[in-house]
Order: C-alpha cells, then structure tokens, then sequence
C-alpha cells in the first residue's frame, strides 16, 4: 500500500503471504493488544491504518475473539481498489473506510488501539501521523507500528548482499536497456532511526512501552515478490518503469544470492508500541 497517495500495486499480496511477514505482524498485534490490557477498560474498538488488503486486519479480528467483549475493528486506507479485497478476505469481522494516514482523526475516533504496519516508512513527513493516532486514541490507547525500512534495519553482515544486489541491478540495466537510474527524480526515503522515533512519539504525547528489533530471515523470493511493488522498485531504481525495473531487480537479487551462497537473509524489523498519555 501507499500511504502516500492511495495506489496499490496488488502484487504486494505475494510478498504479504511469506511466514516470516505474517510472523511480525502477529507479534506486534498481540504485544498491542497485551499492553493495553493493562487497562482495566476493555477494548471495545480498534483500528487498523493503511490496511491495504486486510492481512494485518484479519489477524487482529482473530485476536479479538478471544476477548471477552466484542470489539469494534475498522481499516482505513485511501485505496478503494485494496479495501475491496479486504472486504472479500475478512468479511463482516470489521468495517472499511476510504481515508488517508496522515488525516483520519476526522473519520474515526474514540478507539482503543492503532495498528499501523509497514507503512510509516513511506511517509516523507512522519510526525503527521502520531499526532493523528494521538487525537484518536482514547485516555490509554496504544499505538503500535513496525518498519524493515529504517536506519538499523541492515543486519550486521549484510551490507555485502545489498551492495552486490544494486551493483548487478545496474550492470544489468545499462546491458540491457541502456538506462540509468535518475537520482535526482525521486525523493530519498526518509530512514528513522529508533531513536528517532522515540523523541517523535514522546513530542506527541506517547509514551514507549516497547521498542525493540525482531530478525526475519528473508528468502531469495520473498526478495523478489517485494521487488514487484512499485514502491519498492521505484525507490531501488528510481526513474526506471516499474515493469522494465521489476525483472532486472528480481534476476540481480537472484545472482546476489547465488554468488554469496546463501538461502536466507536476515533482515531486523523495528517493533514499537506506545501508549498514549
């Protein structure tokens, strides 16, 4: 998803199916419903913001079954496009509704926890949307968010793997096609480090209750179904098409993994769970 403008590349879903991905968001689900158990007021109801398709939504309307009173869950994403799958996919466990990351607090109020997952990376201006989750939350409320695109997020050793990826990526770009990609067309993402978001979330009224990094050991495909969403292709060879970047990226990654001999890749995700006070 994009929380940026509300496109949807749908073939992030193959990306989305990978155990490892489903395996941190439930972690962070249930971390944030734990914490705000904490509080003797039961959750009565929840959001999930950029919900995309409804991956992250489902696993939250599991959760909450096992809760002894029934909770409200509501998706937001700007994409008319992924809340209809997400419609198809969780049913009447929640409802959706059309809205943006940084400008929801007009739209749903009054809720008790904020998941937000791998989606705060793509905002250029990050600070808009704790203040929103802020406005949202009831006394109590716990935010939670994770990202694998922030400064922290290469596992230590890994450097050589990333490095080698773009080299044949552009070896193979300028072999085949001529191009290069244009640096100065797109504007670089804006990595956070945990510190970073710590201060941010403390400037808006939260308090941490837990930030810490959980290892995903990412397969060779896995590497290339997340390079099919163009924001991913967009942001690793910017100016190219998607649909010319798309199999030069997932070729190159192939040869990285094969030159170093490798099956897997760990890659760290920041999980961060915060109350709002």
């Amino acid at each position: 998803m994009d929380a940026t403008n509300g496109t949807t590349d749908q073939t992030f879903e193959a990306f989305a199916r990978h155990d490892f991905y489903r395996a941190v968001n439930e972690h962070l689900v249930d971390r944030t419903l734990q914490i705000r158990e904490r509080v003797e007021e039961p959750v009565r109801r929840a959001l999930d913001l950029a919900c995309g398709t409804g991956a992250v939504t489902q696993l939250l309307a599991d959760r909450v079954r096992q809760l002894r009173e029934p909770v409200e869950i509501i998706g937001v994403d700007p994409s008319t496009a992924a809340l209809e799958k997400a419609r198809k996919l969780v049913g009447s466990a929640a409802a959706f509704v059309v809205g943006t990351a940084q400008a929801f607090s007009d739209i749903v109020t009054g809720v008790d926890i904020i998941l937000f997952c791998n989606a705060i990376h793509l905002l250029p201006q990050k600070e808009p949307v704790v203040a929103e989750a802020h406005r949202a939350l009831n006394p109590g409320g716990v935010l939670g968010f994770n990202t694998s695109f922030y400064d922290g997020c290469y596992a230590p050793g890994t450097e050589r793997f990333y490095k080698l990826w773009m080299l044949r990526s552009l070896q193979m770009l300028k072999r085949e096609t001529g191009l290069r990609p244009d640096r100065n067309r797109v504007e670089a993402m804006n990595w956070l480090t945990p510190e970073d978001y710590r201060v941010m979330l403390e400037r808006n009224g939260f308090q941490i209750e837990e930030m810490k990094t959980e290892v995903a050991n990412m397969t060779c495909e896995s590497w290339q179904d997340i390079s099919q969403y163009s924001e991913f292709a967009n942001g690793a060879l910017p100016g190219i098409p998607v649909d010319v970047a798309t199999p030069i990226l997932k070729r190159s990654v192939a040869e990285a993994f094969d030159e170093l001999q490798i099956e897997t890749l760990p890659r760290n995700w920041l999980q961060v769970v915060a109350r709002a006070v």
